[in-house]
C-alpha cells in the first residue's frame, strides 16, 4: 500500500544566545527544483528531484533522493527550528516501525544530524504522531497525543550544541509548555550550521512499502 503525506511550513530558525533570527524562508519560488532558489545546497541524493510546487517543498520518501541544506553562520548555544504543518490522508493510520526523519540541524560538511523529527505511528487510536531524536535515526521519544490528518500543528525543535540535547513542542506557546526530549548523548560539541530536509530511498516506509512525501511552504 502506498501511503502519501503533505506537510506545510514556513521555516523559522532562532537562537536564544542571541535573541535573533538565523534564517527563515516561506518558499515563495517558481515550480521545480528547491535547489538553486535562495541558498539551498544539495548535499546527497538525485540532484533536482526536491521540488517546489505553488509555495511548497515536496520532500518525498521512497523514489525522490536528494537532501538538501540552508546553511548559516554559527552560534552558540541553544537553536530552535519551528514550522507549521499539516499531514494529508494516505489511506489509514501511519503503522509499523520503519520511521523516517525528515528534517535535522546539522553541521554542514558533515553528516553530523541533530534534532531530527519524524512521523511515527499513533498510539491512541489517532492518524499519526511525532517523534525527535537528538542523534539516532529512531525517535527517542514520541508526543503523547495523537494527531489528526488535515489540522495544522506547529512544530517547535530545540538543539542544545552545548549538552547535546533535544526537544520537541506541538503548539507550544512558552518553552514551559507540555514537551518530549531526545536522549541526553554524551558527546556534546556539534556547531550547527545548517538546516536540512531528507528524502529516503527506502522503499520500506512504516513497514509497508509506503512511499511518504511532505510539503513545506
Amino acid at each position: 500500500m502506498r501511503k502519501l503525506y503533505f506537510l506545510l511550513f514556513s521555516l523559522l530558525i532562532t537562537s536564544v544566545s542571541y535573541g535573533q533570527v538565523i534564517a527563515s524562508d516561506d518558499f515563495t519560488y517558481a515550480d521545480g527544483s528547491l535547489v538553486g532558489n535562495g541558498t539551498w545546497t544539495n548535499h546527497s541524493g538525485t540532484a533536482g528531484d526536491l521540488l517546489v510546487a505553488s509555495g511548497q517543498v515536496m520532500v518525498q520518501h521512497g523514489a525522490p533522493s536528494e537532501d538538501a541544506h540552508l546553511p548559516f553562520s554559527s552560534v552558540s548555544g541553544k537553536l530552535y527550528y519551528a514550522f507549521d504543518f499539516s499531514v494529508t490522508d494516505p489511506g489509514g493510520p501511519i503503522s509499523g516501525t520503519d520511521n523516517e526523519y525528515f528534517a535535522h540541524f546539522m553541521e554542514v560538511g558533515t553528516f553530523n544530524f541533530r534534532a531530527k523529527i519524524d512521523i511515527v505511528p499513533p498510539s491512541s487510536g489517532g492518524d499519526y504522531s511525532v517523534g525527535i531524536s537528538t542523534v539516532t535515526s529512531v525517535a527517542e521519544g514520541t508526543w503523547a497525543t495523537d494527531l489528526t490528518y488535515g489540522t495544522t500543528y506547529r512544530a517547535t525543535v530545540m538543539f542544545d550544541q552545548d549538552l547535546n540535547t533535544s526537544q520537541l513542542w506541538i503548539d507550544a506557546s512558552s518553552e514551559g509548555d507540555t514537551s518530549i526530549s531526545g536522549a541526553d548523548e554524551t558527546d556534546p560539541g556539534t556547531t550547527i550550521t545548517g538546516f536540512g530536509l531528507r528524502q529516503s530511498d527506502s522503499d520500506l516506509n512504516e513497514g509497508d512499502c509506503h512511499k511518504k512525501s511532505w510539503t513545506y511552504n
